[in-house]
């Protein structure tokens, strides 16, 4: 059983009177504007984070803007033009909807100073641009509330924060953030009603580092409800565990897996694929083992070390690539008063020649990537290109272990660590 279920629940403020209807949770509000249900916020707009969250909440937010008619009409009047092909996409409603709106006013507060935010720092920068205001460096302390219960201002702090990410606000600095709405963007966690065993008491599922629920053999885990964060982390820790399932099913055991997953290619099926699979070895027929370099049932100059080490810088030979600059996507400003309305992408994407430019600046440590080197500076000719009839990816040289003298030099000549000198055991 692999459980996948993310991070559904977003955590409120813990301060009083957060549980006020119209004080919501970062993930509900853009769980709403993706299901197309929120077309408009209210005038005045409180974000609590400092976050990637943080930031996507209170932008949608000034691009939906603040309308002066009813929010149930206005839910009738919206439709995705991002359907019919338009540039604004998701949320381009009818001229009449947008011609009653005006930019709301968003406030974004962080504990930490603005500089300092988890946020990307160009998010942060748009968000500014955008006509966000972002305060750091302080802390909620309360939800003003009105006689109805509802929210009606943010009580706040200047804060200081510890090195364990705690927060003390500074005596004498209280304000107040008069708002019409409430956003904590603070965090998320699993919704694990009716799977209590599972929960590690914070509302996520602890995994090993075989991603396998920790004491709960046959059951495992990837995904936001691990622990919070990019896609890219989900689907890492998806290999792996797709990995250790076949493990587990295949026989029960797992093997010790390192601390960082690396995948590269697995020459053996390589070597099949070509049809350079090696001779059945039978131990009787074979002699003495040892120091062969010609034997056909061994695959030669090569070790497979992706499972448990990651190439260090110290292991490249930097002088061999020359400084390239990355090919950066152009970035497209949008100001404040452009952003109402404006759901286009910010980022022009590379088109596919710059793409391949700058998938060639990629200096393929740990791979082999036929540079002859090794081939070139080994003072003893032991070093030999694979006869291009038995070549296949990671089996583009060869070494002659007659002429081999353990020199090195083809190791230190080595762009990208490849090649790890040993003494044959």
């Amino acid at each position: 059983m692999l459980w996948a279920i993310g991070c559904q629940a977003g955590r409120k403020l813990p301060v009083p009177g957060a549980d006020a209807p119209n004080c919501v949770t970062g993930v509900e509000f853009l769980g709403e504007f993706n299901q197309q249900q929120k077309h408009s916020v209210p005038k005045r707009v409180v974000v609590v984070g400092g976050g990637d969250t943080s930031i996507d909440v209170a932008s949608v937010a000034r691009r939906l803007g603040y309308s002066h008619i009813p929010a149930d009409q206005v839910k009738d009047m919206g439709h995705d033009n991002a359907a019919d092909g338009g540039e604004i996409g998701y949320v381009a409603h009818d001229v009449a909807a947008l011609g009653v709106r005006e930019g709301a006013q968003v406030t974004l507060t962080s504990l930490f100073p603005i500089e300092e935010m988890t946020a990307a720092e160009h998010e942060v920068q748009d968000a500014l641009r955008e006509g966000i205001d972002i305060q750091g460096s302080v802390m909620p302390l309360e939800v003003v509330l009105n006689d109805k219960g509802y929210a009606t201002a943010l009580k706040m702090s200047k804060c200081t924060v510890d090195k364990k990410g705690i927060p003390t606000p500074i005596e004498g600095t209280e304000y107040i953030i008069e708002t019409d709405l409430v956003v904590s963007a603070i965090g998320q966690y699993g919704n694990l009603e009716g799977l209590d065993e599972f929960n590690n008491g914070r509302g996520f599922i602890e995994a090993d580092p075989s991603y396998q629920v920790k004491n709960r053999p046959g059951h495992f885990v990837a995904g936001d409800i691990v622990r919070p964060h990019l896609l890219t982390t989900a689907i890492g820790q998806a290999a792996v565990a797709a990995d250790t399932i076949d493990r587990f099913l295949r026989s029960g055991d797992l093997v010790k897996r390192p601390k960082v997953d690396v995948h590269h290619f697995n020459l053996l099926a390589k070597l099949h694929e070509s049809e350079l699979a090696p001779e059945e070895f039978v131990a009787e027929e074979q002699g003495d083992l040892r120091g062969t370099s010609s034997a056909k049932y061994a695959v030669h100059n090569y070790e497979d070390r992706a499972a448990f080490e990651i190439i260090s810088p110290e292991a490249l030979f930097l002088g061999h690539f020359n400084f390239t600059p990355r090919h950066l996507r152009e970035e497209i400003h949008v100001s404040a008063q452009e952003v109402l309305g404006h759901f286009g992408e910010r980022m022009k994407g590379l088109n596919a020649e710059e793409a391949r430019a700058e998938a060639k600046r990629c200096m393929s440590c740990g791979l082999c990537f036929e540079c002859d080197n090794c081939v070139m500076f080994c003072p003893q000719e032991a070093v030999k290109r694979t006869p291009k009839k038995e070549a296949t990816t990671g089996r583009y040289v060869f070494t002659d272990y007659t002429r081999c003298i353990g020199c090195h030099i083809c190791a230190d000549v080595c762009p990208t660590g490849y090649i790890n000198m040993g003494l044959g055991e």
